[in-house]
């Protein structure tokens, strides 16, 4: 008899059946079944709902974004190699042209034919690879051998030269006259260089007692202590013991170019309040975060600086990359990299990071004069490069840009801090040293040691 029968028998007042304790088993599985056969279908439709929830609401429309600001990129581009196509080749009003800031739907995007747009899905999907790298980097396990690969100095900032000017004021201005910058007397006597790597690509520079600190990085995390990327190398200085700089050079705001521990310190609630220089659209985020003494500058603009009777200019000058510490504020401010000038003579060009595109970097020197005394250019996280190549430069694209600057001094930096890629951690050094050695720049072209103050005449 089947357990709905008898069931039935019972309702209708019917004599009480014996049923046997094994047909009641029965019967209580069969009905268990049923429930587990609805509860799955329920939770299979419950979450067919939801993937397709989020198919309609998330990635068919940011799929149509994606699509869409890569074609206007290209449309813009295309657009604008008409427009010069027959001005002089590299001439300064085709520069501005061909590479001034490009936005679309109120976020910048890069004007150059070489880059091609970091999806959300690419940026997971190569999160998702290193998932199954095996020892990610080649990190030694031992610190013994740490030290080995990666001396830590500690540094003497200036190799024994005094601090000219140390508590002198700064001055600054806007330049209005673009041709100012270049049109800015005879060539000033140069002085020393002396520059420290401080890790990644943070490093604290003195020029004729003009003090400069690039993209800022004192912590040994970048998203959180016990989650995320963390230092592989001890710091050489922490911040206390760092000088106070002059001013403080901001590429963008990758939390591995900027950390909060030095907004904090160097902010409004810190003893010393710095200029920091920085990319358009970053004042904001400034502003959030305590730090007042600040200038946006856009690609292409120069800040006039005056310090104990000297006059430099820093020129925020156009890099391959893109911006955001967050989904939400992807390319909400600019990338950009910085050229000091003392009077006419280019001393410093800081790349921040930057993929290769095959003529900024000879437009940047025809315009701010070649020859550059000392360039720090980011030699790191290049692998893979169906991903990375865009936004980063490699050992050989570095010699590429030391000759379309014609720079004097080339010091390969961003590498050997954290693991941001595939390649060995200790490759981009000997990579990069490698070729300088095949090309016979070695002597001018190589890789610092972490707080080791280089001293370049």
């Amino acid at each position: 008899m089947s357990f709905h029968k008898a069931a039935g028998l019972l309702q209708r007042g019917q004599k009480r059946l014996i049923v046997p304790n094994h047909q009641r088993l029965v019967w209580r599985r069969q009905s268990t079944f049923r429930y587990s056969i609805y509860n799955k279908n329920a939770e299979e439709s419950k979450n067919g709902h939801y993937f397709s929830k989020a198919l309609l609401t998330v990635v068919i429309p940011y799929t149509f974004y994606a699509i869409y600001v890569s074609t206007k990129a290209s449309e813009e581009i295309n657009k604008r190699e008409e427009l010069i196509k027959d001005c002089e080749n590299k001439d300064f009003n085709s520069t501005l042209v061909k590479y001034s800031p490009l936005e679309i739907l109120g976020r910048f995007a890069n004007p150059f034919k070489e880059y091609r747009v970091l999806t959300a899905f690419e940026f997971f999907a190569n999160r998702v690879f290193e998932l199954f790298e095996r020892n990610r980097g080649g990190i030694p396990i031992d610190s013994g051998s740490m030290d080995q690969l990666m001396p830590i100095h500690k540094p003497t900032w200036t190799n024994g030269d005094k601090f000219e000017g140390e508590d002198e004021a700064i001055s600054t201005q806007l330049v209005e006259n673009r041709n100012e910058v270049i049109n800015s007397g005879t060539l000033a006597n140069e002085k020393r260089v002396h520059t420290t790597w401080l890790g990644q690509s943070c490093n604290f520079v003195i020029y004729n007692g003009f003090k400069v600190l690039t993209d800022p990085l004192f912590s040994d995390f970048l998203i959180h202590e016990t989650l995320g990327p963390k230092r592989i190398t001890r710091m050489p200085a922490q911040i206390e013991e760092v000088p106070t700089p002059d001013i403080i050079l901001v590429s963008h705001n990758h939390p591995d170019h900027l950390d909060f521990k030095s907004l904090e310190y160097w902010g409004l609630d810190g003893k010393k309040q710095p200029l920091w220089i920085v990319p358009k659209g970053l004042g904001e985020f400034m502003t959030e975060h305590k730090v007042a003494n600040f200038i946006e500058l856009s690609w292409w603009e120069t800040l006039k600086v005056n310090k104990n009777g000297s006059t430099y200019y820093i020129s925020c000058t156009p890099a391959m990359h893109w911006s955001g510490r967050s989904l939400i504020d992807t390319n909400r401010s600019l990338w950009c990299s910085f050229l000091l000038q003392h009077e006419a003579n280019p001393i410093l060009f800081h790349a921040g990071d930057t993929g290769y595109v095959w003529d900024l970097f000879k437009r940047i020197s025809n315009r701010y004069g070649q020859g550059v005394k000392l360039a720090l250019l980011p030699c790191g996280q290049y692998c893979p490069a169906w991903h990375q190549k865009p936004r980063h430069i490699n050992p050989d694209e570095v010699l590429k840009i030391k000759d379309d600057l014609k720079a004097r001094n080339v010091l390969g930096v961003h590498w050997g801090t954290f693991v941001l890629s595939g390649e060995y951690f200790r490759e981009p050094k000997e990579k990069l040293e490698m070729l300088a050695e095949w090309t016979g720049v070695r002597d001018n072209c190589y890789c610092p040691e972490l707080g080791k103050t280089i001293t370049i005449e």
